[in-house]
């Protein structure tokens, strides 16, 4: 298809405009799904002995590139059940836009980086040299991203249902008002 592309457009040298070209037919033909990383496309023609300034095409940016830095990080420092929430709720703001957008790329993007959080949470949930106190935070955080990726729709009215039950405020304690200061395992220390 980028042959094709190539010589229906009777391109010549290849440069950055030409790669930005290429790319748009290809999303045009094949949705957002079809867009190749600049350096992708320049390898197929340069296979074919095509002219290219490599000079330009490495400057060019991938096409998810905004995406990857819009969510960079995200999923870091979830330490807090105050941080895992605003990441979430973040992660939820830009889900939202991008499927108002009819931007799939994007949404993918966003549920790609729940996954990667919960995966994280249940990572540290686990983890055998955790405290208690940060074994229940994870696994609390772990369930938060997976209400969200089955059903992202509800997840806003559930996060707060979540945090008025008794359970969840047994728990957490100080947490559950939104305090940070004092850990779980000191929180359920005072309760017994």
């Amino acid at each position: 298809m980028v042959l094709d592309i190539y010589d229906r457009e009777a391109m010549g040298e290849v440069t950055a405009r030409e790669i930005a070209m290429i790319n748009a037919a290809l999303v045009a033909e094949f949705g957002e799904g079809g867009a190749l990383d600049p350096g992708e496309i320049a390898r197929i023609l340069h296979a074919e002995d095509l002219p290219i300034r490599f000079e330009q095409v490495f400057r060019m940016a991938k096409p998810t590139e905004k995406y990857e830095t819009l969510f960079a990080g995200i999923a870091y420092e979830l330490n807090t059940l105050a941080r895992a929430e605003q990441a979430l709720r973040n992660i939820d703001d830009f889900y939202r836009e991008f499927k108002r957008a009819g931007d799939r790329t994007g949404v993918r993007f966003a549920r790609q980086a729940a996954l990667d959080a919960k995966q994280k949470a249940v990572a540290l949930a686990q983890a055998q040299a955790s405290q208690v106190g940060e074994q229940h935070v994870q696994g609390e955080i772990a369930q938060w991203f997976t209400v969200w990726l089955q059903t992202p729709e509800i997840w806003a009215q559930w996060i707060e249902l979540r945090k008025a039950t008794a359970e969840f405020k047994t728990i957490f304690g100080a947490f559950a008002l939104g305090e940070e200061s004092g850990s779980v395992a000191e929180s359920q220390v005072k309760q017994e």
